[in-house]
Parts: C-alpha cells; structure tokens; sequence
C-alpha cells in the first residue's frame, strides 16, 4: 500500500523534473506530468476499494437496492474521473477541452440517474392522485 508520505516523494520529484524539463521540452514535462498523475490516481482508487465497500454496504444498510448502491458508486467513479482529466486540461492550459470533459461527466451522469427518477416519479404520482 502507497503511503502518503511516497506519493508526496513522487509528487515533488515528478514536479521537479517536470519543471527542469519545460524549459527544454515542453511535450516531455506534460507526459511525465500525465504519467504520474495516472500512476497516483490508480494507486489512489486501489487504496480506495476498501472505503467504498464500506460505502456500499452502509448504503444497503440504509434500505436501498443493490442496483442503487451500484449507481451511487459509479456516479462516485464518474465525478472522479471527470474531475482528474478536467484538471489535466486546466493545467494544460485547453479551457475548450476541460468544458468538454465536464460537458461529458455531467451528461453521463444524467444517463445514470435516469433508472432512479422513474421510481420517484411512480411514488409522485401515488401521491398526487
């Protein structure tokens, strides 16, 4: 398990090298950048997997399908994901590109949601009539 202490090493060496190596090739310090930055989110979303089992399982403790669990998780996944590669972009400076990316995570989790507003219009309805 990664330690909070190695991603910071990393982090700052990866920074470092990034820096030195702008001056000289810029296309070079953004890969380095994008590497790492895939390296730690994957070491990251492993240290995670625990957490959101115990996530999930609160979830069923609290009434809801496994169906709903599993949405609530990968809209979790979604926002994660959309958050990291818009950051990418900001820091590549590609503002029509971040746009982009949340466009993308927004509609995708709209498509998502969409199973869990059909009970909650069914439950509406009952109630209004």
């Amino acid at each position: 398990m990664v330690t909070v202490i190695q991603v910071a090493g990393l982090t700052v060496t990866a920074v470092l090298i990034a820096k030195t190596l702008e001056s000289y090739a810029k296309e070079q310090a953004m890969l380095l950048t994008l590497l790492v930055g895939i390296i730690l989110t994957a070491s990251a979303s492993a240290a995670l997997a625990p957490v959101l089992q115990r996530i999930d399982s609160m979830l069923s403790l609290g009434g809801l399908s496994e169906e709903q669990t599993a949405l609530l998780s990968k809209a979790i996944g979604i926002c994660l994901i959309t958050e990291f590669a818009s950051e990418i972009c900001r820091d590549a400076g590609e503002s029509a590109m971040r746009s982009a990316v949340l466009l993308a995570g927004k509609a995708t989790l709209l498509l998502l949601s969409l199973p869990l507003v059909d009970p909650l219009l069914r439950t509406l309805r009952e109630v209004v009539s």
